[in-house]
C-alpha cells in the first residue's frame, strides 16, 4: 500500500533539468520485489495533471499554487484503480470490490529531492532523499521514461514507463477521480 502513495508522491516534478508537463499520460509496467526475492508485477495506464490555482492568503495578497493528481489504472494482474491528489489516497479495488481511503501520512518534499539531484548519465538522475536512494530515467525525448527505488518497506520497486504522451489533449479533474460502484465496501485509512 505505501509503495502506492510514495509512488504518486514521487511523480510530480523531479529536477530543474528534468520537465513534467502540466499533464501526461502513459502506460507503465511496475515490479515489486520483497526482500525474498518475491515479484509482483503489475500493468496499466496513468494520468497525471498539475492544477494551477490561484488563492488569497490572509494578508490578502494572491498567491498561485498547484497540486498533482494522479490516476493509476492497474490492469493485471488485478483491476485497480489508485487516484491521489497529494493529500488524500483513494484505491478502488475492482476485484474485492471495495474502496479504500487513506491519508498521505508522509509525502514525499520534492522539492527537497530536486536540490539534491545529480546527473549521473546523459539520461540518469539520482537522488537521496531521507535516506531513500531514486534513480530516475529519461528517454530520448527528455521524458520520464523509468524509476527506480526500495520503499520504507524494503521492497525494490520499478516502473518503466512507454507510450509516454507529454501534454495530451486536456482531461478534466472527473478524469482522474476514482469510480466505484455503490455497494462496494469502504474502507477509512
Amino acid at each position: 500500500m505505501k509503495s502506492f502513495i510514495t509512488l504518486s508522491a514521487l511523480v510530480v516534478s523531479l529536477n530543474a533539468s528534468i520537465i513534467l508537463p502540466d499533464n501526461f499520460k502513459t502506460n507503465f509496467k511496475q515490479t515489486i520485489t520483497n526482500d525474498k526475492g518475491k515479484v509482483i508485477k503489475y500493468e496499466g495506464d496513468v494520468l497525471f495533471k498539475n492544477m494551477k490555482q490561484n488563492m488569497q492568503n490572509p494578508t490578502g495578497e494572491v498567491e498561485s499554487y498547484s497540486r498533482s493528481l494522479f490516476k493509476w489504472n492497474y490492469s493485471s494482474p488485478t483491476k485497480k484503480e489508485v487516484c491521489t491528489d497529494g493529500i488524500q489516497v483513494i484505491i478502488v479495488d475492482h476485484d474485492l470490490e471495495q474502496v479504500s481511503r487513506y491519508l498521505v501520512d508522509e509525502g514525499i518534499n520534492l522539492e527537497e529531492i530536486l536540490k539534491v539531484a545529480q546527473k549521473i548519465t546523459n539520461k540518469d538522475y539520482k537522488a537521496t532523499y531521507k535516506e531513500t536512494e531514486y534513480i530516475i530515467s529519461l528517454d530520448e525525448n527528455k521524458q520520464l521514461s523509468k524509476i527506480i527505488y526500495v520503499d520504507n518497506l524494503d521492497n525494490g520497486v520499478k516502473i518503466i514507463f512507454d507510450n509516454m504522451n507529454y501534454n495530451t489533449a486536456s482531461f478534466n479533474e472527473t478524469d482522474l477521480a476514482c469510480q466505484a460502484p455503490k455497494e462496494y465496501d469502504i474502507i477509512e485509512g
